[in-house]
């Protein structure tokens, strides 16, 4: 059973929209009629590192009680749909009511934009039309299943703005700046966009909406010049065709030598890294981007990937550590990324979760990671390149 007042010891969480689902299913002692005062309640507790079980006794009078495991994970999902249905924008720069697709109620029509190629990707590595990713879940990388017609979606663009992806949806790719751009573009979206759907459940702090915005006035300005080199990008060919797939955005804190980042307080300098497997030229593609102003933080990179000679592992360090947007072919997902779950599940709780100490205003002060400043030197030997 899942006493869900727990929430309430946690500043990341957004409980009130958790509350609400609970309320709206009836769960729990919680509907329409006690829950304005139940909320005052919940909101006028005192600082999470003031209070002691005692505090919690000001609830008995609601006569609320404990969630099945089961029904409290479908509270959570349905948080998750409102999430989703709350954040549908279309990200194009020119995106407004007079260029974009609209329905009859004059409202923009956003449809599931694929972050990972449907045709041409994804099915060249599908399994009778599915594929696998994983998660990380309660300590563990458990695998997730997904038709490859819905792996990798997000409601981020109207059918008409999509169409600034053609140059990678239906051409040869041949690594042009054009191209890199826009696989760069795509995965700066995605992970900003699911960032906005968990931000209904989820307090991310008012630092990660700068980060967004910024960025994203970088991107714009370029789609709308058709600046393409405002993001450079360095191209690595694996000599196989390995059936993964990965889009994603992020930050690093070190390079390959250990040596720490530095990033700027006025936004976030990310990264923006695609795999890309070509089946008919049995290669694989990587590509690492970043923004021209942000040379200077991950230029060394680059160059780092092509010194080492040790591209396989390299690569592995940067995807495994950093994305969940990543899709295999099942029967090679259960060769070969069984065996690594543990080692991957390790590697993301040190990569992805930051810790800190909460102040008596329930702000996270004092953060920390237990990221090691050697992790992308892999020393257990990870490798998601089977062969």
């Amino acid at each position: 059973m899942v006493n869900y007042l727990k929430i309430l010891e946690n500043p990341q969480i957004n409980f009130e929209k958790t509350f609400e689902v609970i309320r709206d299913f009836q769960m729990g002692g919680l509907n329409s009629a006690n829950y304005h005062d139940f909320m005052q309640t919940a909101k006028s507790l005192p600082p999470i590192r003031m209070r002691n079980t005692a505090t919690y006794s000001v609830f008995d009078k609601f006569n609320l009680t404990d969630i099945s495991h089961d029904k409290y994970g479908a509270i959570q999902k349905e948080v998750i749909k409102r999430g989703i249905r709350a954040s549908k924008i279309c990200w194009h720069p020119d995106a407004d009511t007079s260029t974009c697709n609209l329905n009859e109620n004059g409202e923009i029509i956003v449809t599931a934009a694929h972050s990972i190629q449907n045709n041409g990707i994804l099915s060249e590595i599908a399994e009778n039309g599915k594929v696998l990713s994983y998660k990380f879940d309660k300590g563990k990388l458990v695998s997730r299943e997904f038709q490859k017609n819905s792996a990798s979606t997000f409601m981020g663009f109207c059918n008409n703005h999509d169409s600034i992806f053609r140059p990678i949806e239906n051409f040869t790719y041949l690594k042009s700046p054009e191209q890199n751009f826009l696989f760069a573009y795509r995965g700066f979206v995605m992970v900003c966009h699911k960032k906005l759907e968990l931000s209904i459940s989820k307090n991310f702090g008012d630092q990660s909406q700068i980060d967004i915005t910024e960025n994203k006035k970088i991107f714009d300005k370029a789609i709308k010049q058709k600046d393409y080199s405002r993001v450079e990008s360095e191209v690595f060919e694996l000599p196989f065709f390995y059936p993964i797939a990965a889009s994603s955005s992020f930050y690093l804190d070190f390079d390959f030598q250990g040596s720490a980042i530095s990033h700027s307080d006025d936004r976030m300098e990310n990264v923006f890294v695609t795999l890309l497997p070509k089946k008919k030229e049995n290669k694989t593609y990587f590509i690492l981007s970043y923004f021209k102003e942000d040379r200077h933080l991950y230029q060394n990179l680059g160059k780092q990937l092509r010194s080492r000679n040790n591209l396989k592992s390299d690569i592995t360090m940067i995807l495994a550590a950093h994305t969940d947007n990543i899709f295999f072919n099942p029967v090679y997902y259960m060769t070969f990324i069984e065996k690594i779950q543990d080692a991957v599940a390790k590697l993301i709780f040190q990569t992805q979760y930051d810790h800190g100490i909460i102040d008596f205003k329930n702000n996270i002060q004092h953060q920390f990671s237990y990221t090691p400043s050697n992790y992308l030197a892999n020393p257990d030997k990870i490798n998601i390149f089977g062969y």
